[in-house]
């Protein structure tokens, strides 16, 4: 979000927000809060981007709350309550936000969006940091407490309140073969481009920041994706050029959230590509595990055979020499006594050759346990491997997909990750559940990966509360708090639950799913098992129809 933009977002979100009462503040991700206004006419939503690409802008997106708000989120809440005035610094991408708290106490909310990580600072009437979102101790302090300060600023010349200098400025940059070069401000490559295509279609310096100057102050915009001579960029009004390529939007919030969209939108495919390729591969190698250990099973399923035939044959061993390739005799433990033919090594004596079977016998006992060891570990990872895949599925946001690319990397089956997403924070698990609440009023939680499904049956789900999951099939782990009350839960809400768990499960799609069913006491972790994987000692069944939030 480039420095005009910025400058001009802040002006049109002043016309849209000032005197606008704050409902919520929800935090939707590491760097991510949106707050919830309410005009007198309208709701609408303003979302800080602190992480990545920094920005600002309202939003068309639905946002849920997480189960338990953060510090800085709780805090906004408590001190916040009507928006006063937006406005931007002139010389850096500095935005205040003046609020109007309890008691008439007045409060800066500060979003700064330089660097390579943005934050959100609030600032009482005094000047001091009540709390921010990013804590810093370097050169310039930034922790609560400490008096708030401007980061050093280069001085520039005013493209907006100072047009001589300004246009004395890029006339001597055009000079110089390149308009960026102006030491003006707010100026970006595409506004630079624009008043390049202007000059050349005859307009004078003073003309094309006349015209610059009325848009800002009228706060008047015509946003625009535009491309020319094979170069793109972003503007907030339109300059006469030539032989562009123009795209508007009504305002400019839908064009930056468009654009963010269409950017993120080939990183995050080619990222859901990526991990559904290592997540598939890793299925296919558990299925030919799961066939190998099956035959071997099969092949060495007996080992009494082994040991019976080596009694055998030290009962017999006067009627074969060394070099026989097999030998006739009675097996006796078959009633009545039936003749076999026990197959021999003809490079070893008799006593070698029974050795050799009860050799068998030993390692066949070996490798049942072994196998059923392995079958079980083999599975395990089959269940879990189809839980990270429901989760890909369900990923609606760069967050959720980290949340899956961070297991498989834990698993040692990805590489870390050092670009597009490999910098995000960890998000707690208890921001990121789902929640909702029955018909009855019993509050209901629920994971959507297996680190959250974790979360919710290992610490949220108490020893009376009731635990439900899909039956037979990757799903979320699912908790209706009712503690010691289990025997008040009515019947519509035991399945309003259910069909929670039901919709957030791989039957999503089907018209029934059968759900356990289950008390906290019975829901356990094995140890040493896989996120998100327990056992059940004693549950019941339910069948109900999927039920998802946007229903």
């Amino acid at each position: 979000m480039d420095s005009v933009l910025f400058q001009a977002m802040a002006i049109e979100l002043n016309h849209k927000l000032s005197r606008s009462r704050l409902d919520k503040v929800v935090q939707t991700g590491a760097g991510t809060l949106v707050l919830k206004f309410w005009t007198g006419e309208e709701k609408l939503q303003l979302l800080f981007k602190a992480e990545g690409k920094s920005s600002f802008y309202l939003t068309r997106e639905s946002c849920s709350a997480p189960a338990k708000p953060p510090r800085i989120c709780q805090l906004l809440r408590a001190r916040l309550r009507n928006l006063l005035e937006v406005r931007a610094e002139p010389f850096d991408r500095i935005a205040h936000f003046s609020f109007l708290g309890p008691e008439g106490a007045r409060y800066d909310l500060v979003f700064e969006a330089f660097g390579p990580q943005g934050n959100l600072i609030l600032i009482d009437q005094d000047g001091r940091i009540v709390d921010l979102l990013y804590r810093q101790e370097n050169k310039r302090k930034l922790m609560p407490g400490e008096f708030y300060t401007l980061p050093e600023q280069k001085q520039r010349i005013s493209l907006l309140n100072n047009l001589p200098e300004a246009a004395s400025a890029l006339r001597q940059a055009e000079q110089r073969g390149n308009l960026n070069l102006a030491d003006v401000t707010p100026l970006s490559p595409a506004l630079a481009q624009a008043i390049s295509q202007a000059r050349q279609a005859g307009q004078s310096f003073d003309a094309i920041l006349t015209r610059i100057k009325a848009v800002f102050q009228a706060g008047s915009f015509t946003p625009q994706q535009i491309s020319w001579d094979g170069q793109a960029g972003l503007l907030p009004l339109l300059l006469e050029t030539k032989d562009a390529a123009v795209k508007e939007f009504p305002d400019l919030s839908l064009l930056i959230e468009t654009t963010l969209a269409e950017e993120a939108g080939e990183s995050v495919k080619d990222l859901t590509s990526r991990l559904t390729a290592v997540i598939s591969k890793q299925l296919k190698r558990l299925s030919k595990r799961l066939e190998h250990i099956t035959a071997e099973r099969e092949r060495q399923a007996d080992p009494e055979r082994f040991r019976i035939t080596g009694d055998l044959l030290l009962a017999n061993l006067h009627l074969f020499k060394r070099g026989a390739n097999s030998v006739e005799v009675e097996d006796y433990y078959k009633s009545p006594p039936k003749t076999v033919t026990i197959e021999l090594d003809s490079k070893t004596n008799p006593q070698e050759n029974a050795e050799r079977y009860f050799k068998l016998y030993r390692k066949a006992k070996r490798s049942g346990d072994h196998h059923a060891r392995r079958l079980q570990d083999t599975k395990e990872e089959q269940e879990w491997l189809d839980q990270v895949a429901l989760s890909l599925e369900e990923a609606v946001s760069g967050d959720d997909l980290y949340q899956v690319q961070l297991e498989l990397e834990t698993a040692g089956m990805l590489k870390q990750t050092k670009g597009q997403l490999g910098r995000r924070q960890q998000v707690k698990p208890e921001d990121q559940l789902y929640n909702s609440v029955t018909p009855g009023g019993w509050q209901l939680y629920w994971g959507k990966n297996s680190r959250t499904n974790d979360y919710v049956s290992r610490h949220m789900t108490g020893p009376q509360d009731l635990w439900f999951h899909a039956k037979g099939m990757p799903g979320s782990h699912l908790v209706l708090k009712c503690g010691d009350s289990a025997d008040k839960v009515s019947e519509e809400d035991l399945h309003s639950a259910a069909a929670f768990a039901a919709g957030y499960s791989k039957g999503k799609d089907d018209s029934k799913v059968e759900v356990i069913v289950a008390q906290g006491r019975d829901v356990k972790k094995p140890k040493g098992a896989r996120p998100g994987l327990v056992t059940v000692d004693s549950h019941h069944t339910v069948m109900v129809s999927p039920r998802r939030l946007e229903d």
